[in-house]
């Protein structure tokens, strides 16, 4: 089976063990053929190069060579909704399986109610956002496979280190001036790893510099992007690691979640409506109300003070992670996701397949 794979496909790395840089996702081993927006390079240059962006002439250039290929999976909302309508539009095209997570969206409930009908199938890790897909897009449920969200278990992996501080990393709807105002009057030194937040608001991205909230910090906060191996040894001195997050229907802050249970350490996580798949209170982490400056502080003293029970989580969530995320396990599950789908099993009620 020929396969096109668009989308986060990492480069293989030099480093195959996983211990000076995370491994790429593997899926150079299951599909032969990959492509990001790199091969628009070796093209003749056309007119279309100066007005269209690349996501959508790799789109045209995937249904262009359509018949190279068996099937078509595109990890990319935008190249996914390109090729979508320019499937829906010409009538042909190979199946096409998109990998998706935020259908309630606005920017993407129109592309899904217009063309999702040319989709073969579609694979996500929200199970909230699948539920959405199914109730408010009318999307068949058994053209839902659900799989659990990927972490490399081996880069991201438990280091001996001194725990004297906390963290919070990541941008993605995060609600970094509720962690700082939880922060003061404690004695905790804590690093956020971010130099910028982004805020999905109606379906439109808003990108606020941390400077904005940095005057918030006292002493014993620092604020600053971390190289990914800075950023392991950052988790490793943490004894936990907060993401505090705003208001969402989605499962932002799964990257940084998993990453810092991979790592042995528990999180304190916003309860939002979406991130309800990874995290179990009270033994892999703890969820506090959204904004709730008081009730953080008090969750962040709690694990602070009791280091043993902080240790005990941390070592719960690692279990978890090798049990349900490694990231072999993930690419199996998309592949496994891809036969199942052309071998006409559809998705059951929850989303899982059989093997």
């Amino acid at each position: 089976m020929a396969v096109a794979f668009q989308g986060r496909v990492a480069p293989p790395s030099a480093d195959t063990s996983g211990e000076t840089a995370p491994r790429g996702h593997l899926f150079h081993d299951l599909f032969g053929t990959t492509y990001d927006e790199s091969i628009l390079d070796s093209l003749e240059p056309r007119v279309t190069d100066r007005v269209l962006p690349g996501w959508a002439r790799l789109a045209m250039e995937l249904q262009r060579r359509r018949d190279d290929y068996d099937v078509v999976v595109t990890w990319s909302e935008r190249v996914a909704i390109a090729l979508m309508g320019l499937q829906h539009l010409t009538a042909v095209g190979k199946p096409h399986i998109a990998m998706l997570y935020w259908f309630s969206r606005p920017a993407m409930q129109v592309p899904m109610r217009a063309f999702a009908n040319s989709l073969r199938a579609i694979i996500t890790w929200s199970s909230v956002q699948r539920q959405y897909a199914i109730e408010n897009l009318g999307i068949p449920p058994e053209k839902l496979y659900l799989v659990r969200h990927f972490v490399d278990q081996v880069f991201w992996s438990p280091r001996d280190r001194v725990e004297d501080t906390i963290c919070g990393v990541g941008a993605e709807m995060r609600d970094y001036p509720t962690l700082l105002e939880a922060l003061r009057g404690t004695d905790l030194q804590c690093h956020i790893a971010a130099d910028h937040v982004r805020v999905d608001r109606f379906g439109f991205a808003r990108r606020v510099r941390t400077d904005r909230f940095s005057r918030m910090a006292g002493q014993s906060v620092t604020i600053g992007r971390r190289t990914t191996t800075d950023l392991r040894e950052l988790y490793a001195r943490s004894r936990f690691v907060v993401v505090p997050l705003q208001r969402s229907d989605t499962d932002n802050g799964v990257t940084v979640i998993l990453e810092a249970m991979a790592m042995g350490k528990p999180v304190i996580c916003s309860r939002t409506r979406g991130q309800v798949d990874v995290i179990n209170d009270g033994v892999t982490g703890l969820f506090v109300p959204v904004g709730d400056v008081k009730a953080l502080r008090a969750a962040m003293l709690e694990l602070w003070n009791d280091p043993d029970r902080a240790r005990e989580m941390g070592k719960a969530a690692r279990e978890y992670v090798e049990k349900h995320h490694r990231l072999e396990k993930f690419c199996a599950d998309v592949k496994g996701a891809i036969d199942a789908c052309l071998d006409g099993r559809g998705a059951a009620v929850d989303g899982s397949f059989a093997a």
